[in-house]
């Protein structure tokens, strides 16, 4: 079990943009899988067609997918308030402000694994360019002692690995959200489930399975991201032909923000320079 005050690392051996997760959370008395059928969120966006989203009936087998991936993952079941302040303290679990692209609603704690909220800035991103309004989260980290009355004892949500959705109002964003979910769940870095009591959208995401899928995306090295998840600044090595611009894009940054970070009087670089990458204010 991972312990705080002792940061685990945990090693990056899949490779896709948002891939495997822990245990899920509420019971799914009448649950429903999202089908998938859109362009992968975190990419382009692009509005899913009317046909894309369908919906399946939520398992057991999801649940258990769910909690293999929290125990490959080696994380701890908070059990109340007091753990959750430990792993804050640690590092393990990171606060979700909200902004421009995203809010919070009825959340009990605002903070979650790392890259939960790497997910939830690139999701929200693109669904607000898609729908032109913020995605909406409900709940993220949830200790024993906080969990609903109609919670699965075999909920993720103690992990900080899982997180709830709001259900758009507009049909058109329904269909959207549901087919980017399904899209990255096809690519087996995270679970998602339609819950009807009360209705939103249940997701595990699968750290290093997301962090590898991102690191494919944006060109990134894994622990480039994974720093960038967890809110430290990277590290990157100048390599032949690359210039201050091309790094700074790489790492959705600005080549003004490198050059500050490291106090570089001019845009001249040069090969095996190691530069500190300050950390990106998610708008991707």
């Amino acid at each position: 079990m991972e312990k705080a005050g002792h940061r685990v690392d945990i090693p990056v051996d899949v490779s896709a943009d948002v891939p495997s997760v822990p245990p899920s959370h509420v019971a799914r008395p009448r649950a429903f899988r999202l089908r998938v059928t859109a362009a992968v969120a975190c990419a382009t966006v692009v509005l899913a067609s009317p046909a894309a989203a369908q919906s399946l009936r939520g398992s057991p087998a999801s649940l258990s997918l769910q909690n293999r991936q929290a125990e490959r993952h080696d994380f701890s079941f908070l059990k109340g308030s007091r753990d959750v302040a430990r792993f804050v303290d640690a590092g393990l679990l990171v606060p979700l402000e909200g902004g421009p692209t995203y809010r919070l609603e009825d959340v009990s704690f605002n903070v979650a694994r790392p890259e939960v909220r790497l997910f939830v800035e690139r999701l929200s991103s693109q669904y607000k360019q898609a729908c032109g309004e913020p995605l909406v989260v409900t709940s993220l980290t949830r200790p024993l002692t906080h969990q609903p009355w109609n919670a699965s004892a075999r909920s993720v949500h103690p992990t900080g690995m899982a997180l709830d959705l709001r259900v758009p109002r507009k049909a058109a964003c329904r269909k959207w959200l549901e087919s980017t979910l399904l899209e990255l769940e096809r690519r087996q870095v995270l679970d998602a489930t339609f819950e009807r009591r009360p209705p939103h959208y249940h997701v595990a995401i699968f750290p290093r399975a997301y962090v590898a899928y991102v690191a494919s995306l944006t060109g990134r090295e894994k622990s480039a991201v994974r720093a960038s998840a967890a809110g430290a600044p990277a590290t990157h090595v100048v390599r032949r032909g690359e210039t201050l611009w091309r790094i700074a894009q790489t790492y959705d940054t600005t080549p003004t923000a490198i050059r500050r970070a490291n106090r570089l009087s001019s845009t001249t670089i040069r090969v095996g320079q190691r530069l500190v990458i300050p950390t990106p204010t998610h708008g991707d």
